[in-house]
């Protein structure tokens, strides 16, 4: 008698926003080195070509990944006063980024940038223009706000990697081995830097900044 050959079955599909999500967790676990289209296909069941076939390459899917954090962004409702809606921005922005800890290195490359941070961005401008009336006083404030925020997240960073700046082992391999005498001022604030940075603290640095930034142009 003869045996029919079993027929098999179509290949697995998958669509561009499983391939995105499924890379967002392996960009949060391990950063943008350790994502690989081999990896994230044998994740997903399917063949590296078929990843090609619907993001193109690892760059185009970092950049896709980059749009999938931002996008909630353009929902956000902002207040109409501009300090509260700077506020609202940066906090938003902080929060985001210490969430997903690749992110910062990722935009250090060109042609990387999530359509919804345009419109933060253009949020936190604005505000800002309503209380300068100066464009490039604005422009100027938005980029102190966002090293402000980029350095925050950073610092955060680092502390869930290696502990406070001031008092993880390296820090304290180099401030041993100079005189007791020498570097009063960080021996000084070693205490105070013993718990780690919190969102409370990035929302007291900010206040700080606007004050500054914004002090001689009134309420």
């Amino acid at each position: 008698m003869r045996q029919s050959t079993p027929r098999r079955g179509r290949p697995p599909s998958i669509t561009r926003d499983q391939i995105v999500e499924r890379a967002l967790h392996r960009l949060d676990e391990a950063g943008v080195d350790e994502l690989t289209m081999k990896a994230l296909a044998g994740d997903l069941g399917v063949t590296t070509m078929a990843l090609y076939r619907h993001v193109g390459d690892k760059e185009t899917l970092v950049a896709l990944a980059l749009d999938a954090i931002a996008d909630p962004f353009a929902t956000i409702t902002y207040p109409d006063e501009p300090h509260a809606c700077i506020r609202l921005a940066m906090t938003t922005l902080y929060t985001t980024l210490t969430a997903h800890p690749w992110v910062p290195e990722a935009l250090i490359r060109p042609q990387r940038i999530g359509r919804g941070a345009l419109l933060l961005a253009d949020a936190v401008i604005g505000a800002a223009f309503d209380i300068t009336g100066d464009r490039a006083a604005a422009l100027a404030a938005y980029r102190a706000l966002w090293s402000l925020t980029l350095g925050s997240v950073l610092s955060h960073l680092r502390q869930r990697a290696e502990g406070t700046p001031l008092s993880h082992d390296r820090m304290d391999e180099l401030m041993g081995s100079v005189s007791g005498g020498s570097l009063p001022n960080l021996r000084a604030s070693v205490l105070l830097d013993l718990q780690p940075s919190t969102g409370e603290d990035f929302e007291e640095s900010l206040d700080a900044l606007m004050t500054g930034l914004f002090a001689s142009f009134g309420d």
